[in-house]
């Protein structure tokens, strides 16, 4: 069973913005995978509350890198793949092996209009455990 997470667009003062499950920033939201956590899947989902018609970039549809700040276009990475993606949702495989890391990532979303609308929070890796699985 995958993971998932649900980050809501809604519009304030003219710009869409971002919340997490909780209601906060999705640019604060840290999702962490335990230490030793096995290979998983996790669903990333857009809800648009913004009557744009927001929905994920199908042709490019994630970035994430494992440095400070928004990530620069593409998959620069060894802990994440896309598996498959739809207007409202995107599957990624998270492999956490190996070393700690913070994975910065973006999830590209574009408007009706083509006007693009990035959703952009954390992944935290503990990492693979003794040995590095």
């Amino acid at each position: 069973m995958p993971r998932e997470v649900e980050f809501i667009a809604r519009t304030e003062g003219g710009a869409v913005v971002w919340d997490d499950p909780d209601g906060n920033p999705a640019k604060q939201h840290k999702m962490r995978v335990a230490k030793g956590a096995p290979p998983q899947n996790i669903d990333f989902k857009v809800k648009d509350k913004t009557g744009l018609n927001l929905r994920i970039d199908q042709n490019d549809p994630f970035h994430v890198w494992e440095n400070e700040g928004c990530p620069p276009p593409g998959i620069a990475t060894d802990q994440i793949e896309v598996v498959n993606c739809a207007a409202d949702k995107i599957r990624i495989r998270n492999s956490n092996t190996g070393p700690e890391r913070t994975l910065q990532y973006q999830i590209n979303v574009v408007a009706k209009d083509g006007t693009a609308w990035p959703c952009d929070p954390i992944i935290i890796n503990d990492g693979g455990g003794p040995g590095f699985i």
